[in-house]
């Protein structure tokens, strides 16, 4: 396996590797939806060298969805804005200390999916004999933190085939389909089970479709399609899914969460037949764990961001409130038949 890896790289600093297993440190930081869009490429990594010890070093928001995949062995979780904004003391204490954590590590392989100054520095700290960094388009990149040459950001990708590109790169060649799971260990998560889940909450008003047009699509759902609704929003905006419940003809039929964790989330996602959603991170839950799911898009990118899997689609409209509630019902109508036929991924 070491010596696999060694000849992939064809990087003399590589001579440097210790025994098997190899070990490897991808960087990621930034929102939920990336993180888990970085799942595939690195349990496609981990298929390529099965014997690798994989950390995943990532904030500590997306640190409990992280520590779902399987592909994943470890998890560093970092509180970047407490960096950024707290005194500058505690900053340079707390970086010395990521930054030891990271070099006792000893990683052969450190990979920056991230490309910020801050992890690329932080790639050449670990003092991974092999350091691979993406740069980003008309961004920074620090170059003398790798001894590989950069793989260049194309926006015409997916954000999931970009970071795939990375992590071959990484790998030294074209890796296979991704054969495990991209999140698992769910059933100890699992409290709630809904037909069809409704995540109403986005980060900015702009992406966030009105909850009374979310109230009339669980509405059909419940009285047409005989579906559990499940209507979930974030501790920040309860009052989101509190308007879903009392714009609804049936409220005390609906299952309401505001206060769910990841892990939760993930196991209620996992539970449905559909799922519905704002442009935003828990989105991309649905793909992850293989249910079909509706994206509703305003000012995103659906050519970078949009859920990917076979049966999954995405209406967009700017402003979102153009995008018309029996548009939506009738593209749930069509993926309803397709799910009630159990070709789930």
């Amino acid at each position: 396996m070491r010596h696999s890896v060694i000849r992939s790289l064809s990087n003399p600093a590589a001579s440097s590797f210790r025994e098997s297993p190899v070990k490897i440190l991808a960087i990621r930081f930034a929102r939920l939806g990336d993180v888990i869009l970085l799942m595939p490429a690195l349990a496609a990594l981990k298929d390529r060298f099965p014997d690798s010890e994989l950390t995943l070093l990532t904030g500590h928001r997306c640190a409990p969805i992280a520590e779902l995949c399987p592909a994943i062995d470890q998890v560093i979780a970092v509180d970047r804005i407490a960096m950024r904004d707290g005194p500058a003391w505690r900053a340079l204490r707390d970086m010395i200390g990521l930054v030891r954590n990271v070099r006792q590590r000893r990683f052969d392989i450190a990979i920056d999916f991230h490309s910020f100054r801050e992890t690329n520095l932080l790639t050449w700290l670990s003092g991974a004999p092999v350091r691979v960094g993406m740069k980003r388009y008309q961004a920074p990149f620090l170059g003398f933190c790798f001894n590989t040459p950069p793989i260049l950001e194309d926006k015409a990708l997916h954000v999931a085939e970009m970071f795939r590109k990375v992590a071959e790169a990484a790998a030294g060649g074209t890796m296979g389909p991704c054969k495990r799971s991209i999140i698992g260990n769910l059933a100890a998560h699992a409290r709630s089970k809904a037909d069809i889940v409704l995540f109403v909450d986005a980060p900015v008003p702009e992406r966030i479709w009105p909850p009374e047009r979310f109230a009339e699509v669980a509405d059909f759902a419940s009285e047409k399609l005989g579906a559990k609704v499940a209507v979930v929003s974030s501790t920040e905006r309860p009052n989101l899914a509190d308007r879903v419940q009392k714009a609804s003809r049936n409220p005390h039929q609906l299952l309401v969460f505001t206060d769910l964790t990841l892990p939760r989330l993930a196991a209620l996602i996992a539970s449905a037949q559909l799922l519905i959603s704002n442009d935003t991170g828990p989105m991309h839950i649905g793909p992850a764990v293989g249910v079909p799911t509706l994206a509703l898009f305003s000012v995103g990118y659906p050519e970078h961001f949009r859920p990917i899997g076979e049966h999954d689609r995405f209406l967009r409209a700017m402003p979102i409130e153009d995008i018309e509630t029996q548009k939506v019902i009738e593209t749930l109508e069509q993926m309803w038949t397709t799910a009630g036929r159990d070709l789930r991924r």
